[in-house]
Order: C-alpha cells, then sequence, then structure tokens
C-alpha cells in the first residue's frame, strides 16, 4: 500500500487586546514567507495527543515565540495551502483575548519583531501578505460577533 499526502498541521492565532492584533515579523531565515507579518503560530508536534490539540498548540506557540498568555481561544476557520518550499500545510485559525505579558520576541530564529495592529492597519501594512490581512479580518468578524 502507498502512503498518501501527508500535511503538516500549523495552528496560528490571532490575539486581540484593546482594539489591536498581534502580528509578527517571520525571522529573514524562516522558509516560508520570511520577512513578512504573520499571525503567531506554528506546527502541531507529534507528540500531542488527545482532545484539544489545536488548543494546546496555539497556546504553546504564543508562549513560545511572544511569551503571553491568552484565554477565550475561539475557531475562526481553517484552510490548506503549499508553501515556498512546497510544502503541503493544512492551516487552522484561532481567535484568543490577551490575558498577560507584553508580548516579546522570545524565539528570535522564528520571529524578527512582534506589532500591535488595529484591524484597518493591517492589509495596507508593506509587509502583510494577502492572507494574514485576510485571516485578521475573518478573526475581527468573529470577535464582534461574540461581542467582544
Amino acid at each position: 500500500m502507498t502512503a498518501g499526502p501527508r500535511h503538516v498541521v500549523n495552528v496560528e492565532t490571532a490575539v486581540y487586546r484593546d482594539g489591536e492584533y498581534l502580528l509578527v515579523e517571520r525571522a529573514a531565515d524562516e522558509d516560508h514567507a520570511s520577512g513578512q507579518l504573520a499571525l503567531v503560530g506554528g506546527r502541531v508536534e507529534p507528540t500531542v495527543q488527545g482532545t484539544g490539540a489545536f488548543e494546546d498548540t496555539a497556546r504553546r506557540e504564543i508562549r513560545e515565540e511572544v511569551d503571553v498568555g491568552v484565554t477565550d481561544l475561539t475557531y475562526v476557520q481553517s484552510n490548506a495551502f503549499t508553501t515556498d518550499t512546497g510544502t503541503d500545510c493544512l492551516n487552522v485559525v484561532f481567535l484568543a483575548r490577551h490575558d498577560e505579558g507584553e508580548p516579546t520576541v522570545a524565539e528570535p530564529e522564528e520571529v524578527a519583531a512582534v506589532h500591535w495592529l488595529a484591524p484597518d492597519d493591517v492589509e495596507p501594512h508593506p509587509d502583510c501578505p494577502e492572507w494574514t490581512a485576510a485571516f485578521v479580518a475573518l478573526a475581527e468578524e468573529r470577535r464582534q460577533s461574540l461581542g467582544w
């Protein structure tokens, strides 16, 4: 029997605080979208087991990359894409409220800088790819529907 397609599973989170979203500038050495703005996130590790795997991954990646805590993780959307290097990826996007800590670059090999941006400032930002702008717009719609 031949193995079927294999995808990397990625989880990203639109972290919200006081009218702004936390975005990271991806490090120059990143294989995919280096130097561009992105939501905080990363791969689901093979060791993750049981229920809540996406949520656990979101919290872990946020803590590892920018050293903040979040609450109220809420599903926004999922999509599939192929990275710049040809890797097939399944992507899950969440919305969360910032809970504690001031974001810092905690993993400089992955994150070059952190930014708080209002939703209207995301799309026109020169380093923002269309998918990041779309994810923030969807997260903002979801946030408003929740009454946050």
